[in-house]
């Protein structure tokens, strides 16, 4: 089996909140047939008391990868707009 791993704190302070993923390719070795090879993948968010795992191991998984990619990007662009905002409401 191949896998890897990462994890990164985001918030260390504050009860070192974290984003991480593991994955791996997983072998099956069936008698009179020939080996298959299967992936897992996972991504893990935590929080001080809380932990979210995703599983992207299904044919799907690129599509929901990118979907995740695609509104951390969005919510990204509204946050810096958002914080603009409330500094010139500020002032």
């Amino acid at each position: 089996m191949i896998s890897y791993q990462n994890h990164i704190f985001i918030d260390p302070q504050n009860c070192g909140s974290s984003i991480g993923y593991r994955l791996s390719i997983n072998e099956y070795e069936r008698k009179d047939k020939p080996t298959t090879y299967s992936t897992s993948g996972y991504v893990v968010l935590t929080d001080c008391s809380h932990q979210i795992e995703w599983d992207f191991s299904d044919e799907n998984a690129v599509d929901k990868i990118d979907a995740a990619i695609s509104m951390l990007q969005e919510f990204r662009k509204k946050y810096i707009e958002t914080t603009k905002t409330v500094s010139k409401l500020n002032n």
